[in-house]
């Protein structure tokens, strides 16, 4: 069984929740503000270590009392932090986050420290430590250069390597060569395709990146659930209907899944059904970190209320 290579950021997440979102210069009042841990890099390493993967993260926190408390969540789920860096001076990352009552959310981000990771930094973390079997798994939270550092070393040591390519930045096109599976959401797939004034469905934005060298590319579509295009075969696998209290760790939860069942070399008609549904279990749960579920409660899911596998045909 491989292990998970996760680089990424490190938040602290400051949570409002209002009835809804208020309109440019309106003021709302809010019904609740909490502080959780947050950051794609960390969810998804907490999500993936949740799952069972053994699970070490790349990145960087300040020396701030948030951060330290981030450290500690960490470690509270087994997850190796030896190459997450600590800056003197710098802050933490931090994200606003506002949540409707729908569940949809709006967030702001502050790098903070995710800002200063270093292609050496990933280099001294993952040269000679990757396998065949492996997973590399970075979003873009952290600079474009250190993804692309993450992805060369992954794509050298035959590791799978993962970009979750968000949030969209036009420099992340130069990471495509480099990359064995996409995942994005439908409207970062037709950004990262050139097609971001068009309302084209998935498989438009699909067939460009295709053309761009992507073997694999998985489109999260929210409660539609997840199209999978893989070399040889094309499915969609619908979301359950569920009770939506937040939506923020939902592609998390998903990609967390994922590649931890990647790493245990599962097919995708198993895993691709266990990522969905993890997603569906986090936005029923208030916060990034606390709504992340376990392995038993996804397999349990899975097993009470199977989600068909759909062929597709014509992307």
């Amino acid at each position: 069984m491989g292990s998970v290579y996760v680089v990424g950021s490190v938040n602290t997440d400051l949570v409002v929740r209002a009835p809804r979102f208020p309109a440019a210069g309106e003021t709302v009042v809010g019904e609740a503000f909490a502080t959780y841990g947050g950051g794609k890099g960390a969810n998804q390493a907490i999500a993936a270590a949740r799952m069972g993967a053994h699970v070490m993260l790349v990145g960087a926190v300040g020396d701030d009392p948030y951060s330290e408390q981030r450290l500690a969540d960490l470690v509270r789920d087994d997850v190796e932090i030896e190459a997450v860096a600590r800056r003197a001076g710098v802050p933490g990352g931090v994200a606003l986050i506002l949540v409707a009552q729908s569940g949809e959310n709006a967030i702001t981000i502050v790098p903070g420290a995710n800002g200063t990771v270093t292609p050496a930094e990933v280099e001294a973390a993952l040269s000679g430590r990757l396998r065949p079997g492996d997973v590399v798994c970075a979003q873009l939270e952290v600079p474009v250069p250190a993804v692309r550092a993450a992805m060369a070393i992954g794509r050298a040591a035959q590791a799978t390597t993962v970009l979750n390519a968000t949030p969209f930045t036009p420099d992340a096109r130069e990471l495509l060569d480099l990359v064995d599976i996409l995942v994005v959401n439908d409207l970062e797939a037709r950004q990262l395709a050139g097609l971001e004034g068009e309302e084209a469905p998935p498989a438009h934005a699909v067939e460009r990146l295709q053309q761009l060298g992507v073997d694999t590319i998985v489109v999260t579509l929210g409660s539609q659930g997840a199209l999978f295009v893989l070399r040889e075969q094309r499915f969609r696998v619908p979301a359950p209907e569920v009770q939506v209290v937040d939506t923020t760790a939902a592609g998390d939860a998903f990609i967390g899944a994922l590649v931890a069942l990647l790493a245990e070399g599962q097919d995708w008609g198993h895993l691709a059904p266990c990522a969905v549904w993890a997603g569906a279990l986090a936005v029923q749960r208030a916060g990034a970190q606390p709504s992340l579920p376990r392995r038993a409660e996804v397999e349990e899911a899975v097993r009470k209320m199977p989600l068909v596998v759909e062929p597709v045909t014509g992307v």
